[in-house]
């Protein structure tokens, strides 16, 4: 071995042993994939130096002649003749003639080789094949046969409901608006409101959180997230950092729009139309090419914004029937399925991610509002998160939930797991159901437990799940969410503060619309546990 050799061998196990260094010191700890690119270019660019001096910088064939016999095969074929192009254009064509087969278009693969992740249209083709059975109960969305304005508790003869009959069934655009959504318009929201829990206390928190919300917006249409305290860690010496989540404004977008459009409002009606219509244009006019709405977020953080962003436009699309919005969401959509694991049915962080319950929460809604919005079926992709949820359940009846295959239950993660399975189709009633509910019980709101995403998994999860459960966690619920918000009357005026838990991540504006979505519970959906009682009365109504 030259000495040049062994010089460069030198500077490359020097190189080798500094990243090492550096990777079990904290330097690593902020930015970390820019850090890693750059780290990573630096290693190849001293290992292409190290091969070049020890094996010569230009490949042995270069600079020699090339003498000697040389031989080219062509492949020539003829060009159809005039004839055959027209019986090709009408059909007449002879069989042999045609494509190949699909079975015949490639070898197929070995059976002990990992499957890729499918294909977008494979997964469409696979959710066309597999029609729903007969007792197949759509997400979030009332049997055949019942009206689209039915909704117990909140019903005719109710008298809180009875002034807001006439206007519940047609929405201020004048179009009939979907059934999941229908207690959101008019004055039907203030008596599902009072029906359900609610009090004068917490419409009057949400319109004060829509307000801050509205005033934040930027003049493009987004929220600025890092404008709002998003991406701000802290170390343990009190020193902030810039890390993730400040670049998530399509998430944080995605939230505070859904915020809006949770208490009726749309690019077409209502006090903040003017702010949804920015926001969703912001949005649609930043897709990425491959469907993706999460806009420059950073790699932890993109499949979590796409899922938000992706549930808003699509509510937009399924409460005003605007169909300049369609291409969008179906793109969207088609994303999540592109992304969702195809064994396990879990989503990550990228395709091929073997899932965790707080993405499978995101993209299961994303499903559940593309239904609602009119688009294709997803019963494959339902029967494989199904497989995800139930591979992280935990408990003696299954109904805890960990945030990854292996780990411990946590709070969050068994409302969040719940909520899916209730729309999903589980029964209120099941025993996983209840353990659940008592898991959450264990785990009471109060402001020394601040955890905006916890609370408002819990809170969907106990809301659609209904009975006793419901009653305690609203009971202890509204008061402390309610005496949170900021009443000052300066500029954080009706917002609520980052809590200590993911608020430094997203920042005041995803606190502010995930309490205030937290707080529109009561009529931002009719109630999941109700859908056993309307099919009860859809099947005493038939002849």
């Amino acid at each position: 071995m030259s000495t040049s050799a062994i010089v460069w061998t030198g500077v490359a196990v020097a190189a080798s042993a500094g990243l090492l260094v550096v990777v079990r010191t904290r330097w690593l700890q902020s930015r970390t994939l820019e850090k890693c690119v750059a780290l990573s270019v630096g290693l190849h660019a001293v290992l292409a130096i190290v091969c070049a001096c020890v094996g010569g910088w230009a490949p042995a064939s270069w600079g020699r002649r090339h003498e000697g016999p040389m031989t080219i095969v062509m492949a020539v074929a003829d060009a159809p003749s005039d004839a055959a192009a027209i019986d090709g254009a009408t059909g007449d064509l002879d069989a042999n003639d045609g494509p190949l087969p699909a079975d015949a278009a490639a070898p197929e693969a070995a059976a002990d080789e990992p499957m890729p992740p499918p294909l977008i249209p494979l997964v469409a083709a696979a959710d066309a094949a597999a029609a729903p059975p007969d007792d197949h109960v759509p997400l979030l969305e009332p049997p055949a046969g019942v009206p689209e304005t039915a909704s117990a508790p909140v019903t005719a003869d109710d008298p809180r409901v009875a002034a807001s009959a006439s206007s519940a069934a047609v929405s201020p655009t004048a179009r009939p608006v979907p059934a999941p959504y229908v207690d959101r318009v008019g004055e039907r929201r203030a008596a599902a409101a009072l029906a359900r829990g609610g009090s004068e206390a917490t419409e009057q928190a949400v319109q004060a959180g829509l307000r801050w919300l509205a005033a934040a917006q930027e003049a493009d249409g987004r929220w600025a997230a890092a404008q709002h305290g998003a991406g701000i860690e802290r170390t343990a010496e009190g020193r902030e950092q810039r890390g993730p989540g400040a670049r998530v404004d399509h998430g944080v977008t995605g939230l505070a729009l859904l915020a809006m459009l949770g208490a009726g409002n749309t690019h077409r009606d209502g006090p903040h139309a003017a702010a949804v219509e920015s926001g969703i244009r912001f949005l649609v006019g930043r897709q990425r090419a491959d469907g993706s709405l999460a806009g420059d977020a950073e790699f932890f953080a993109a499949l979590y914004c796409h899922g938000m962003a992706t549930i808003a436009v699509a509510e937009c699309l399924a409460m005003t029937g605007d169909e300049s919005l369609r291409p969008a969401v179906d793109r969207a959509v088609a994303y999540t399925l592109a992304t969702q694991h195809p064994h396990t049915g879990g989503w990550r962080y990228a395709a091929g991610d073997r899932g965790d319950t707080s993405q499978c929460g995101w993209q299961v809604m994303v499903l559940a509002t593309a239904r609602n919005a009119g688009l294709g079926r997803f019963d494959a992709a339902e029967t494989r998160a199904r497989v995800f949820l139930q591979s992280v359940a935990g408990g003696a009846a299954g109904g805890l939930a960990a945030y990854r295959v292996g780990e411990r239950p946590s709070m969050a993660m068994t409302a969040e797991a719940l909520y899916c399975r209730l729309m999903l189709g589980a029964s209120p009633a099941a025993p996983a159901t209840a353990e659940a509910l008592g898991f959450i019980a264990a785990s009471p709101p109060t402001p020394a437990t601040a955890n905006a995403y916890a609370w408002y998994y819990a809170t969907l999860a106990s809301f659609h799940a209904g009975g006793p459960q419901w009653d305690r966690w609203n009971a202890q619920l509204q008061p402390t969410l309610v005496s949170m918000q900021r009443r000052d009357g300066g500029p954080l005026d009706g917002s609520w503060d980052p809590d200590p838990v993911w608020g430094p991540h997203g920042g005041r504006v995803y606190s502010t619309a995930l309490s205030a979505m937290t707080l529109e519970v009561y009529y931002r959906h009719q109630p999941l546990h109700d859908r056993g009682e309307r099919m009860a009365r859809a099947a005493t109504a038939v002849p």
